[in-house]
Order: structure tokens, then C-alpha cells, then sequence
């Protein structure tokens, strides 16, 4: 996540690819989210849904306006899936916006499904990547400025958990990851780097074009603080490690 704005602004102060629309003029401020009650599961399986693990399940607010949202990270029988819904108050009235990315084997990003309903009415997003890195829409191939292997969406913390799991950094290590950024609501697109710093078993310092922040994850490494404060459940020391 990286400077989401319920109205609608871009953080990156650039234009970008958008589907349907071109992006608005800038935002300024930057967010704040915290998780509330994080729960990291022993493995769990779904009732009624044999190929799924559940792994990890999160909810966050933010400090500075009205918003909730409840993450989940699963794994499947090719990758991992990581989805969730969050409630705020967009343009004009309640917004909800529903997301589903899902890895391949090697944790690289490969679908994304993002729904938004808004007062003015729903609207859905849904891309995917081929074995390079390649995003697509039902209209064709994105004009990105290169391939990338992780997603990030602007209106929730939990989508760094994928490039934090894709790394798997080591303490003290960092490395640069390539991510399709996603502003919501516009839709707007762009492939951006991102580096990642672990300071410690549960802290990573994260970097974006216009910040750093520290990025606290639970032991699959779902984020539970962006970019700080907040409390955390201590429900993580019970979580299992994955190899």
C-alpha cells in the first residue's frame, strides 16, 4: 500500500496507465493503518474448501478517517491467495472495495481481482501476468514500463505482504522488488520499485517513491502496522512458520 486517498488522488504525482479513466491530481497525505486483533492460524483448513490453507487472518483501521478492513492469506495447491474486503468512505458515500491476488508456486504475483461498489455503482478491475512478469487485461497487454512479479494495491497494507514473502530476506538483508501498482478508485497502473530492508524477525523497513516506512508482519509475514503505531495481537506468537 502506498498513500491511498479515498478521493481518488495519485501519490506518485505522475500519469499512468488507468483503465477507464486518467488519474487525479496528487494527494497529500499518507497513511496510517493498524491491525486490530490479527489472528495467524495453524495451518487451518476451510470447511467446504479442501484446497485452501488459511494461514493468516487480519483486520486494520486507519487513524485518520473511517475505514476497516479484514485480510486473509491462504495457501493453495499452486501458491498462495491473498484477499480481503475494506469498508471506508469514498467519493460521495460508503465504498467497499473486495480484492483477490493469487501466486504461483514460486510466491510471484500471477492474478489480480479488485471490485469496487461505490455510490455511483460497481465497477471491477481483473489483470494477469504470464511466466515473465507480463500484465494483461481482457483488452490486451498493459504498456508498463517493465514486467513485475508483485502487486500492490492503494487502499490496503496486506498487499506488501506479498513482495515481503516472494523476497524471503533474511535479518539484515534488502532487495529491490518490481510491483504493478494499483490506485484506488481510479484504476490508475504503473510498474514501480519498491525496496525492502528486514531489520528484524518481525520488522521490515519498507521503501517507496515518495516514503519509508517501518512495516511490522506477523511469522508469514502479513503486515500488521503501515507505516507504524497501533497495537498488534499477541495471538502472533502462536503462528507457525512456513518453509
Amino acid at each position: 500500500m502506498s498513500g491511498f486517498d479515498g478521493s481518488g488522488g495519485d501519490p506518485t504525482g505522475e500519469p499512468s496507465n488507468a483503465i477507464g479513466r486518467q488519474l487525479p491530481s496528487p494527494a497529500d497525505d499518507v497513511t496510517t493503518a493498524r491491525a486490530i486483533a490479527p489472528v495467524e492460524n495453524r495451518g487451518t483448513r476451510i470447511s467446504g474448501m479442501s484446497d485452501l490453507e488459511r494461514l493468516s487472518t487480519t483486520s486494520w483501521e486507519r487513524s485518520d478517517r473511517l475505514f476497516l478492513e479484514m485480510g486473509k492469506l491462504d495457501r493453495t495447491t499452486d501458491g498462495f491467495r491473498l484477499s480481503g474486503t475494506a469498508l471506508y468512505r469514498g467519493r460521495g458515500g460508503p465504498t467497499s472495495a473486495t480484492y483477490l491476488v493469487e501466486t504461483d508456486g514460486a510466491r510471484r504475483s500471477r492474478s489480480v481481482r479488485v471490485e469496487l461498489d461505490e455510490p455511483t455503482g460497481p465497477r471491477v478491475l481483473a489483470l494477469r501476468a504470464d511466466e515473465d512478469g507480463r500484465w494483461s487485461s481482457a483488452e490486451g497487454p498493459l504498456d508498463l514500463d517493465f514486467p513485475c512479479d508483485d502487486v500492490d494495491l492503494a487502499v490496503t497494507p496486506a498487499t506488501n505482504t506479498l513482495a515481503i514473502r516472494r523476497l524471503g530476506l533474511a535479518v539484515g538483508e534488502q532487495a529491490t522488488a518490481r510491483v504493478l501498482w494499483i490506485q484506488v478508485p481510479s484504476f490508475g497502473l504503473r510498474a514501480v520499485e519498491q525496496g525492502y530492508h528486514r531489520i528484524d524477525r518481525d520488522t521490515y523497513r519498507y521503501k517507496g517513491r515518495y516514503g519509508s516506512y517501518k512495516l511490522t508482519v506477523d511469522a508469514n509475514g502479513m503486515v500488521l502496522d503501515y507505516p507504524g503505531g497501533g497495537w498488534r495481537s499477541a495471538a502472533h506468537k502462536l503462528s507457525r512458520r512456513l518453509p
